[in-house]
């Protein structure tokens, strides 16, 4: 009696193939070549007695068997997966952090972590509540300096500092040679940190400069993104900023003219400290110490287009 399986290495060439609608992307997807693809589906529609798919040219369709079978064997392998990920799963840590932070600096490193920790899955959102009104739903909250709380454990991972930036045709068209020079110039700020500007202006000693005109945005990435479009000069975080000046898609109009500033801090709660919670935190933790390293490269040799240092 036949076997009631089909072959399931040509079941999931069937469904790749079905999906793209494509034996050449399907290829491309499984890591095999085209032709392997086109024999895995010749060997199903034999083993079926049916065609999948019509032909014509480089066109390819699923015939209306294939799309009724494609529509059960998706879902199908799909849970499969899922099933596959929480066996293999050792923990779960659920991670909520900052919006700006996960999307500038914490997201591009995680592949790092998967590496590290393959039996580790990492459930990430984003939020801007406190830390202790999360941290019931939370293993590690990612946030500025909290307070202090029963319970609640801290450690920093990412000192900041805060600097002045702008995409180079800013100061090119309006040069700066001097803080005076921003009567020029259009300054960004952020509804996330109102305070930015007037806190570096006091830093630097010039707490009265006034701009030609100001831009008022709501997030902290808005403003780092309008920096990037030439808007005008906003107050860059460091961890949120360094790549766009080493790559000179920003450049520092002030030098080294900087204010050291609150960092980030990862924080759970002591009884749900574990091993998986544990090797998050420590990869952070690392991973702050190597962006510190880079940064400082980043900074001395920065490309100034100003004559301001």
């Amino acid at each position: 009696m036949k076997n009631k399986l089909p072959p399931l290495n040509a079941v999931r060439a069937f469904e790749v193939t079905g999906r793209l609608e494509s034996f050449s992307k399907a290829a491309e997807e499984l890591s095999i070549t085209h032709s392997a693809v086109s024999h895995q589906i010749k060997a199903l529609e034999d083993w079926f007695g049916v065609r999948l798919f019509h032909r014509a040219g480089k066109k390819l369709n699923l015939t209306e068997q294939g799309r009724t079978f494609l529509a059960s064997v998706s879902p199908a392998l799909a849970a499969i997966s899922n099933a596959s990920s929480r066996l293999t799963c050792q923990r779960m840590v659920r991670v909520n952090a900052l919006p700006t932070l996960t999307m500038r600096w914490l997201i591009p490193r995680l592949a790092s972590f998967r590496t590290l920790h393959p039996g580790i899955e990492i459930s990430l959102a984003t939020g801007l509540g406190p830390a202790s009104a999360i941290q019931d739903d939370y293993d590690v909250v990612i946030r500025r300096e909290p307070d202090a709380a029963s319970g609640i454990a801290k450690r920093q991972f990412l000192p900041e500092v805060n600097f002045p930036v702008c995409a180079p045709s800013v100061i090119t068209a309006s040069p700066i040679i001097s803080i005076a020079d921003l009567r020029n110039h259009t300054l960004i700020h952020s509804a996330a940190r109102p305070t930015a500007w007037p806190e570096w202006l006091r830093h630097v000693g010039q707490p009265s400069t006034a701009p030609s005109a100001s831009l008022h945005l709501e997030h902290l990435y808005f403003a780092l993104q309008a920096a990037l479009d030439g808007l005008g000069i906003a107050i860059g975080q460091s961890a949120f900023v360094s790549e766009d000046i080493a790559n000179g898609r920003l450049v520092m109009p002030f030098g080294r003219q900087m204010m050291p500033c609150r960092g980030y801090y990862m924080i759970w709660r002591e009884d749900r400290y574990d091993e998986a919670i544990q090797s998050f935190c420590d990869w952070l933790e690392q991973e702050g110490k190597s962006f510190e390293q880079d940064l400082s490269h980043i900074l001395n040799n920065a490309n100034q287009l100003s004559l301001f240092r």
